[in-house]
């Protein structure tokens, strides 16, 4: 269940960025004209660096701010009529709140409600991309639920991602296409198809290098990372997984940066490299505590419990590993909190047969 709800942490930000309309000549020229087309084009524009605000924003870990930004938008947008804009601007806001959603679990029923008004809006204006990111904002919002919930059975999710991509292929987005070939991996992975998953993600990874999608091929480098690692080739793991880092630190990714670094992190430890590990996941712990980010927290003193526990330092390790577990009971997570739990207790159980041992000599 860990490896799965991290799995949440990392897509929350695969949200492309891509252009809605091209300057007019009269634009470019610097003339400003008052025709309706002018105005349509200028309203467009507008909605476009909107987005890309919010969504740069939310890629900084600010939430608040990039919710703040579409929702004043759409209150605009509605005021004008633009309905294209709103739709827009409606799938947008709903991604932000399904990705903040992971962290306060609240929000889930107004970003669906937003995620079907985006999908009709868009339908009826003929917005195949609008489409697609709505339809792909539902199945975010799906697909997190299922991993809370424990669940195995990802259909629903997968449907969603399948007709996102069909809608981005129709629009002639090769980013959104890339995108939904990572997502449909992932819910083979989390089905327990590994094969089909890393075809899948290769996919994405050829398709994001070939346009140059960073962010696409950041989680298509953390994903085959973790298949690397499952297969025990931790080596080619730990390389997939600096990249996937690299990548993140180069583009802004600072929200899934703490995420990166407990992955390598966790590579770092299993090959024996502690001291290596410890700066991985004190980076971790210091963006986590900043970004007030409970899940970085929780893996980040995990990580540090670990490293203590395999140098021999019994309380320094037990005090992360409850640290760990109390995070882990305010998010609400059972396994999180079994994990951590049995962690802290095979420490326990470690430091008293070490004080029965010193008492018998």
């Amino acid at each position: 269940m860990r490896s799965t709800l991290l799995t949440l942490l990392v897509l929350a930000g695969c949200a492309h960025s891509t252009a809605t309309g091209t300057p007019s000549a009269s634009t470019q020229s610097g003339e400003t004209l008052a025709t309706p087309a002018a105005l349509a084009e200028a309203r467009s524009t507008w909605v476009s660096s909107t987005v890309r605000l919010a969504r740069a924003e939310v890629m900084r870990g600010d939430f608040e701010r990039g919710r703040t930004l579409l929702g004043s938008a759409i209150e605009r947008a509605d005021a004008e009529a633009d309905a294209a804009g709103k739709a827009r601007l409606q799938a947008e806001l709903a991604l932000v709140l399904a990705e903040e959603s992971f962290y306060t679990r609240t929000g889930m029923e107004r970003a669906l409600q937003l995620a079907a008004e985006a999908q009709a809006g868009a339908h009826a204006a003929g917005a195949r991309d609008v489409e697609a990111r709505a339809v792909h904002a539902e199945g975010f919002l799906r697909y997190g639920e299922l991993l809370w919930a424990d669940a195995k059975d990802f259909h629903v999710p997968r449907e969603l991602f399948s007709r996102s991509r069909q809608l981005f292929t129709e629009a002639g987005d090769s980013s959104g296409v890339a995108q939904e070939t990572f997502f449909l991996g992932l819910t083979e992975e989390q089905e327990g198809h590994p094969e089909r998953a890393g075809a899948l993600y290769s996919e994405a990874r050829t398709l994001a290098e070939k346009i140059g999608d960073r962010s696409t091929l950041s989680y298509a480098y953390r994903h085959l990372g973790g298949l690397a690692e499952a297969r025990g080739d931790l080596d080619q793991a730990l390389d997939l997984q600096r990249r996937s880092l690299a990548l993140r630190e180069e583009i802004g990714f600072t929200r899934l940066v703490p995420f990166a670094l407990i992955a390598v992190g966790d590579l770092e430890r299993k090959k024996g490299l502690l001291g290596e590990a410890r700066t991985s996941y004190g980076r971790a712990l210091g963006l986590a505590e900043q970004m007030k980010s409970g899940p970085a927290r929780v893996w980040s003193h995990f990580g540090l419990g670990a490293v203590d526990e395999a140098e021999g330092k019994l309380a320094p390790a037990l005090e992360h590993y409850e640290t760990a577990r109390q995070t882990s009971e305010k998010l609400g997570s059972k396994s999180w909190v079994e994990e951590t739990g049995r962690a802290a207790e095979k420490v326990r159980t470690r430091m008293s047969s070490a004080g029965v041992a010193r008492e018998s000599r």
